[in-house]
C-alpha cells in the first residue's frame, strides 16, 4: 500500500461544504459536542426533521468543516466539548458566513432567529495556522482549539480572554469574472516563472489542487502544464486554461458545486454535473473520503512501525540463537571427556595422578552437560520466539493484502495486532496496562465469509482472534483448520450450525492456504481437527494449541483468493 497524500480542503470546497450546510442546518438548535482528538470536534445541530453532525479538524495535514453520519459517543469529558456544550446550550445556529476567498468561516448563534448574536465559532482552515475559537458578543475568545504564543506568531499571538484579529489580509488579487483573457494571461505571466507558481502568486484562493483543475481534465496533460514556464506555452493552451477559468468563477458566484472522484485531483468539486447523485452530499462525501484517508495513514504508520519492531525484535532473537548454538558446539566435547576419563579408570593399575586427572574430567564432562541442557532449553526459547514473530509477520502481511476489508475493521485489527506484539514481542513497560485493560475490550471485527452450503468460516486476524474463534467461542462439531508446519491464520468451518458437504471443506481448507506464509504455494498440506479435540498450550502467546488426531487435506490458496473477494 502506497502512502497516498490527502487533498486539502482549498477555498473552493470550503464554499460548496458551507453553501450545502446554509441550506441544510440553518437555522438549526445546537444540541451536543464531542472531541475526538486533539485537533478535531464533532457537533450536532438538530433541525425540524433530524439531527445532522458536522467535523471541524484544525489539523495542520487536513483542517476541514465536513457532514459525517451520526458518531459513536465519544469524547464528550473534554475540556473543549464541555465549555462548548455550556456556552452554545439552547442557542440557534442562525447563520453560516465565509466571505471573498478568505478561508475563515462563521458559525453565528443567537437565541432565535432575528435575534442578536450572541455567539460566533470561528473556523480558520489555513494549514498549519488552522484553529477553531469561540467568540462571546463583545468579540472576545472564550476558548479555542489551540492557544498561539508569541513564540508560535509575533504578528497575532491570541488566547482565552483575548480580542479576536482577523488573519493578516491576503496577498494577490482577487479572482474576477469579468477580466479579459489578455488581462488575466498579461498578470500571470508579469513575473515569468512555472505556471504553478505564477497562478499562486498572482489570484487569491488558489490552490494545488487547483491549479491541477483549471489546467486540465487529464492528470499527466495537468502536471505537464503547471511545471513548464509561462512563457513556453502555447496560446491554444492558454484559451482552454481561460476557459476552465471562467468556469470554476462561474460555478461559485452561482453556487453550482458539484462532486466528482475522477479527475486530475482525488476530488473536485465544480465543473460538469455528470449526474444527479454527483450534486447532491457533498459533504458528507466528502466526509468518508477524510475519514478513509486519515485512516490510512494511521494504518500505514502503525504497520511500518510495527514492521520495523518485528524486524528488530526477529534479527536479535536470530543473534541470540547463533551464540547459543555456538555455545552447544564449544560443550559438546563432554562425551569425548568422559570417554577419556572411562579410559583411564580402566586401566590395570592407575596411579594416584591418573586417578585425579579422570575425578577432574568427570566433573567438569558434568558442568559442561548440565550446561548444554541450560543452554538447550535456551536454543528452543529463542526458536519459539522467532516462531511468534514469524506469525505476527504473517498477519500483518495478511492484512495490508485485503483491498477489500473495510478500513475501520483493518484499522481495529492491526491496532490489536499492535498491542499483542508490545504485550508479547517487543515488551513494554506499561504491558500490563494493556493486559488489564483488553478483557473489558470488544475484540475488532472477526473476518467471516459464506460456505457454499451456507454455513459460517471465521478465520483469525491475529493471535487474539485465533483463541476466541477456535477455544472461546468453538463448539462441538466445528472443525478447525490450519496450514501444517507453517505459520498461518486459524480457519473454522461453524458445522455445528448445520449439515456441511464437501465444497464446505474444500474452501476452508483452501481459505487457511489463502491465510497462511505458504500463499503462493500451489498445493498446500492443511490440518483439519474437530475442534474439541484442540488445547490450549499454556505460557505462549493466545492462540497457540495443541491438537488430538486430525486429518491432511490439500489446500488451494489461489482458488480461496477469488472466493474470498467476491463474498
Amino acid at each position: 500500500m502506497n502512502k497516498v497524500p490527502i487533498q486539502i480542503m482549498d477555498l473552493t470546497t470550503l464554499k460548496a461544504v458551507v453553501f450545502e450546510l446554509c441550506e441544510l442546518i440553518v437555522p438549526s438548535r445546537f444540541e451536543n459536542a464531542q472531541q475526538i482528538d486533539s485537533h478535531t470536534l464533532q457537533l450536532g445541530f438538530r433541525t425540524l426533521e433530524k439531527l445532522t453532525w458536522i467535523e471541524i479538524s484544525w489539523l495542520a495535514e487536513s483542517p476541514r468543516i465536513v457532514q459525517i453520519q451520526p458518531p459513536k459517543r465519544y469524547g464528550e469529558k473534554s475540556t473543549l466539548a464541555k465549555q462548548l456544550k455550556h456556552l452554545l446550550f439552547n442557542l440557534a445556529l442562525v447563520k453560516i458566513e465565509q466571505t471573498g476567498f478568505e478561508r475563515i468561516v462563521k458559525f453565528k448563534f443567537s437565541s432565535r432567529p432575528g435575534k442578536e448574536i450572541e455567539k460566533e465559532l470561528v473556523v480558520e482552515l489555513m494549514g498549519k495556522h488552522s484553529n477553531i475559537l469561540l467568540l462571546d458578543k463583545s468579540n472576545k475568545v472564550v476558548t479555542l482549539g489551540k492557544k498561539i504564543k508569541e513564540n508560535h506568531s509575533r504578528l497575532r499571538p491570541i488566547g482565552t480572554g483575548d480580542n479576536y484579529k482577523s488573519p493578516p489580509a491576503l496577498k494577490g488579487l482577487a479572482p474576477n469574472l469579468s477580466e479579459s483573457f489578455h488581462s488575466w494571461k498579461e498578470n500571470i505571466c508579469l513575473v515569468p516563472s512555472t505556471f504553478k507558481n505564477c497562478l499562486k502568486d498572482t489570484y487569491q484562493g488558489i490552490s494545488p489542487a487547483l491549479t491541477l483543475q483549471i489546467a486540465s481534465n487529464d492528470y499527466n496533460e495537468a502536471i505537464n502544464i503547471i511545471n513548464q514556464s509561462v512563457t513556453s506555452i502555447e496560446l491554444n493552451t492558454w484559451e482552454a486554461i481561460y476557459k476552465r477559468w471562467k468556469k470554476w468563477l462561474v460555478d461559485i458566484e452561482n453556487n453550482n458545486y458539484t462532486i466528482n472522484f475522477k479527475g486530475p485531483t482525488d476530488f473536485i468539486v465544480w465543473g460538469e454535473v455528470k449526474s444527479r447523485v454527483e450534486n447532491t452530499q457533498i459533504g458528507l462525501r466528502l466526509g468518508i473520503y477524510y475519514s478513509n484517508k486519515i485512516i490510512d495513514k494511521k494504518i500505514n504508520s502503525i504497520r511500518d512501525k510495527l514492521k520495523y519492531d518485528l524486524q528488530k525484535s526477529k534479527d536479535d532473537e536470530i543473534r541470540k540463537l547463533d551464540e547459543q548454538s555456538l555455545l552447544i558446539k564449544n560443550i559438546s566435547e563432554y562425551i569425548s571427556m568422559q570417554s577419556k576419563a572411562n579410559n583411564i579408570l580402566t586401566l590395570k593399575s592407575p596411579t594416584k595422578k591418573q586417578i585425579i586427572e579422570a575425578q577432574n574430567l568427570f566433573k567438569e564432562a558434568k558442568r559442561k552437560k548440565r550446561s548444554r541442557e541450560s543452554i538447550m532449553h535456551r536454543v528452543e526459547f529463542h526458536k519459539k520466539k522467532i516462531s511468534e514473530i514469524d506469525y505476527c509477520e504473517l498477519f500483518l502481511d495478511s492484512l495490508m493484502y485485503e483491498d477489500n476489508e473495510a478500513n475501520k475493521n483493518k484499522l481495529d485489527s492491526i491496532i490489536e495486532l499492535k498491542e499483542e506484539v508490545e504485550e508479547y514481542i517487543c515488551i513494554k513497560k506499561n504491558s500490563s496496562k494493556f493486559k488489564s485493560n483488553r478483557k473489558n475490550e470488544q475484540v475488532s471485527t472477526i473476518k467471516e465469509i459464506q460456505s457454499p452450503s451456507g454455513l459460517k468460516i471465521q478465520i483469525g486476524s491475529n493471535n487474539r482472534q485465533n483463541e476466541l474463534i477456535s477455544l472461546r467461542k468453538g463448539k462441538k462439531g466445528d472443525l478447525w483448520f490450519h496450514a501444517q508446519e507453517t505459520p498461518g491464520s486459524h480457519v473454522v468451518l461453524k458445522s455445528s450450525n448445520g449439515l456441511f458437504d464437501n465444497k464446505d471443506i474444500e474452501l476452508a481448507a483452501d481459505l487457511a492456504s489463502f491465510f497462511s506464509r505458504a500463499r503462493g504455494n500451489k498445493l498446500t498440506p492443511i490440518i483439519m481437527v474437530p475442534i474439541e479435540n484442540l488445547q490450549r498450550i499454556s505460557g505462549s502467546l493466545p492462540g497457540t494449541v495443541s491438537h488430538r488426531g486430525g486429518k491432511v487435506l490439500w489446500g488451494k490458496a489461489e482458488r480461496a483468493a477469488k472466493y474470498f473477494h467476491q463474498k
